[in-house]
């Protein structure tokens, strides 16, 4: 009997320990699956997160490589090498128009894991910042009213400090030899009564100190006449390199840039060809070449020498938006305009330290007929010494909605009232595609 309850008492034992044993097994088993399903979710989320943030670098290589920007149809929003669409998309903000900075959104969404991951990115170096920018000093003449880049920074007051002018050298006014009521002025919403751009008048104001009014003491204008203002929209003895702004790489690199403006769908060399210019360096027709160009869609446009150009090749009006900006190139060659009233865009020109300016005017009545552009007003007697710093010549007056560079180190440029030039951002940038990642972006090292 005794044995009996020995062996009762030894089966429970056992029992209950293979009972405990069991339950804490059971136990472990549900904490072991708990700790699998958590790393596969944890694998999940990461493989989530990783095709997000590859979403992000395929979507930049393709911006770059096409050369357009994320709101462009020609911009496909997935990336099929990672994962299929709709698992992966890639958006952008804003997600319509043209802009010189972006928000590009990757989100990547599968079996019930979700990522989205946003980086900005910029294009271009941002162009010229100021109306007119040159690496030259300036003398301004005539009668001209500029509208300034009025600049993201605000003075005190809480309005803008507005540039209009930047030099390298200095900035001088003279005031024309038969001129009357002249003077260079600063236009902005409470002087636009007086005078304003392609577009009319601005709607923001500049902080008084970054408006100028330069004139003559000899030869007052009937307004604003006080006395002559040189205010902070002049930038004096500035470094200056606009070429390397426009395209974020060295003068001496001219070569890629217009290998890549050659093969851009909207862009084309005009003057490759030797026997397409005259002794003197003029493109023969080129008003022709450019005008054709124009038509046929091109906005990118790289003139390698002299041009003269007249008529309405860029259109009859200053446009609201940046749709047909152009991006026009003179390199190493002086431009003559001819009744070419209205442009939209950037307007660059690079003259080298050994272009004979005035040789090249005096070509111009010489070989007028291979040109194609004969002048009217201007004439062959007004050519003076002063013409060599005179690259770009204007006769009739042309609105320029955009901007104006000009590299032409060590000389003294002179800007004639013919030329009435507003600052336009979006134009100026509208072809800068040099794409980056902007700063606190990944890429920010």
């Amino acid at each position: 009997m005794i044995t009996k309850q020995h062996g009762m008492v030894s089966l429970s034992i056992v029992s209950v320990l293979l009972i405990a044993s069991l339950l804490f097994s059971l136990a472990s088993s549900k904490q072991v699956y708990y700790q699998i399903k958590r790393a596969q979710n944890t694998i999940l989320e990461r493989q989530a997160f990783w095709n997000a943030e590859g979403g992000l670098e395929c979507a930049f290589t393709e911006l770059k490589q096409k050369n357009i920007k994320p709101t462009e149809s020609a911009f496909s929003h997935v990336c099929n090498d990672l994962a299929p669409s709709p698992a992966l998309m890639i958006n952008s903000y804003p997600a319509v128009g043209e802009h010189t900075e972006y928000q590009l959104i990757s989100r990547y969404s599968s079996d019930g894991s979700i990522q989205e991951i946003n980086k900005s990115i910029g294009y271009g170096g941002g162009g010229v910042l100021s109306t007119i920018e040159t690496s030259a000093s300036i003398e301004l003449t005539g009668s001209q009213h500029f509208v300034p880049n009025k600049t993201e920074d605000k003075a005190s007051d809480g309005k803008y400090k507005c540039k209009s002018v930047v030099s390298g050298g200095t900035v001088n006014y003279v005031a024309s030899i038969s001129g009357t009521d002249e003077h260079f002025f600063t236009v902005d919403s409470t002087t636009s009564a007086h005078g304003g751009g392609g577009l009319g008048a601005p709607s923001f104001e500049c902080n008084s100190a970054y408006l100028s009014n330069l004139f003559d003491p000899a030869k007052p204008p009937s307004a604003f006449s006080i006395t002559p203002v040189k205010g902070g929209d002049i930038l004096e003895n500035e470094t200056v390199d606009v070429f390397k702004a426009l395209f974020n790489k060295d003068i001496s690199e001219h070569a890629s840039v217009r290998e890549d403006i050659k093969n851009d769908t909207v862009g084309i060399v005009i003057g490759d060809n030797a026997l397409d210019k005259t002794s003197g360096g003029w493109i023969k027709n080129c008003h022709t070449k450019v005008d054709n160009a124009y038509k046929n869609g091109k906005r990118r446009i790289w003139i390698d020498g002299n041009c003269a150009l007249t008529g309405a090749i860029f259109g009859t009006a200053i446009e609201s938006n940046n749709d047909e900006a152009v991006q026009l190139i003179v390199f190493n060659g002086v431009l003559f305009t001819k009744a070419v009233t209205y442009f939209n865009g950037i307007l660059y020109q690079y003259v080298s330290t050994s272009l004979d300016v005035l040789t090249a005017w005096e070509n111009l009545f010489n070989e007028s007929i291979d040109i194609g552009v004969l002048p009217g007003s201007f004439l062959q007697s007004h050519l003076t010494a002063d013409y060599d710093q005179m690259p770009f010549l204007a006769e009739g007056s042309v609105y320029i909605d955009g901007g104006v560079g000009i590299d032409a180190i060590g000389r003294t440029i002179k800007i004639n009232g013919s030329i009435i030039p507003s600052y336009n951002k979006g134009k100026v940038t509208k072809h800068s595609t040099q794409l980056k990642w902007e700063k606190g972006s990944w890429h920010d090292f």
